[in-house]
């Protein structure tokens, strides 16, 4: 069985890979949502909502995981020790 620091690891790395396909999700589906649509000017700003919303997705997954992993490092040393600060 692995160690909870590797399993940590492969967990972090699966939450933002998880995160930005569901970035890339949201574009090809914001794609297809906007070609339903005929073509104007207006096509462009709804392109590039798109591609902000997606954006903010995969770097809010991403976050989230991260600190998600942060927050089990803290569970695993147990009360009464602290991450940032240094034993007395």
């Amino acid at each position: 069985m692995t160690s909870p620091a590797p399993r940590r690891r492969i967990l972090l790395v699966s939450g933002i890979l998880a995160a930005w396909l569901l970035g890339a999700l949201v574009v090809r589906l914001g794609l297809d949502w906007a070609d339903t649509f005929p073509y104007s000017p207006a096509s462009e700003v709804r392109y590039l909502v798109i591609a902000g919303v997606a954006l903010a997705v995969a770097v809010g997954g991403s976050v989230a995981s991260i600190l998600w992993a942060r927050r089990g490092r803290r569970r695993e040393k147990g009360p009464g020790h602290s991450v940032t600060e240094p034993p007395l």
